[in-house]
């Protein structure tokens, strides 16, 4: 791959037009901001040279640092990286953006360039929420003086507990180049979801303070599921003495539910015989009373007859 040496002109101070940084007339002579100006207006003509600038210093720095090649602007596959290095059988883009990139666009793009053959893809941008979206630097200021760019986005850093935390230092772009170029940076998840740049040792701390995690919450698991089993066998020995009561309970209530039948069949021959004797002792109390009148008309006749005797002696 052939290089092109380009020559970055002086930069010269740029008047303001308007009271807001972000909001400057620019010229077609225009040879960027002033260091501070942190302009991110879409197509500002002077965050354009700035961002060409930055390219051509990525450029050198990453011969610098030891890439095999490096070229800026340069067709690959069907796309044109801002910037495409090679060392060995790395193969790296970068994509300069002095706005705020689109997240779909820039996903999109990070995809295919990885899959024309890119292993990696880093994005230079200015910071914000986007930078653990995507795998970028947040850039503070894209026309830093003396071309001293400090990333102040997208940098990880070991924290409490061995896992990476997003860093509050500013990291120099410089060395970030250097110790990207030697492997010593990668980019990888904090969770299922943001990411960022970190050093390889933290991120060795990280995926053994992970593994740790990893490992107690699997043993956690494992007593979980001895705790679980075991209750589960305490719910089916429960649920067996509960049947086994449940049927008792059951076969009491048919021998209670027999019993109260042979008590109401005793029940009702006792209100038969009840009522037998009742008509019995009614027929009784009956009869007595027709062989008292019977006896009552016995002793009248015997005594009329007595009479009519004593009244003939009488007479004779």
């Amino acid at each position: 791959m052939s290089t092109r040496r380009v020559e970055v002109p002086h930069r010269r101070p740029v008047a303001l037009a308007g009271p807001r940084p972000n909001r400057k007339t620019t010229v077609a002579d225009s040879r960027g901001h002033a260091p501070g100006e942190r302009c991110i207006e879409p197509g500002c003509v002077d965050c354009r040279w700035d961002a060409q600038r930055l390219k051509y210093w990525l450029r050198g720095r990453l011969l610098a640092a030891g890439a095999e090649e490096a070229q800026v602007d340069v067709a690959f596959g069907a796309h044109i990286p801002d910037v495409l290095w090679r060392k060995g059988d790395r193969m790296v883009a970068i994509q300069v953006s002095s706005a705020p990139p689109e997240l779909t666009r820039a996903r999109a793009l990070t995809s295919m360039l990885r899959t024309s053959g890119c292993s990696e893809v880093l994005w230079i941008c200015p910071p914000g929420f986007w930078t653990s979206q995507l795998p970028a630097l947040g850039i503070d200021d894209f026309a830093a003086e003396g071309c001293e760019y400090r990333a102040v986005g997208g940098v990880l850093t070991t924290g409490p507990g061995g896992v990476v935390t997003p860093s509050h230092a500013a990291c120099e772009l410089r060395d970030f180049i250097s110790g990207w170029v030697a492997e010593e940076f990668a980019y990888g998840f904090r969770d299922e979801h943001t990411g960022g740049w970190a050093k390889v040792t933290d991120w060795e701390r990280h995926t053994r303070t992970q593994a740790a995690v990893i490992a107690r919450q699997r043993q956690e698991l494992m007593n979980q599921r001895t705790a679980l089993a075991l209750a589960r066998k305490i719910t089916r020995d429960k649920s067996k003495q509960l049947l086994r009561m449940t049927h008792r309970l059951e076969r009491a209530e048919q021998a209670a539910q027999d019993q109260a039948d042979d008590l109401a069949q005793v029940r009702r021959r006792l209100a038969d015989h009840d009522r037998v004797d009742a008509t019995l002792r009614l027929t009784v109390a009956s009869q007595r009373s027709a062989v008292q009148h019977w006896q009552l008309i016995s002793w009248f006749a015997l005594l009329v007859i007595v009479t009519f005797i004593v009244a003939g002696l009488v007479v004779v």
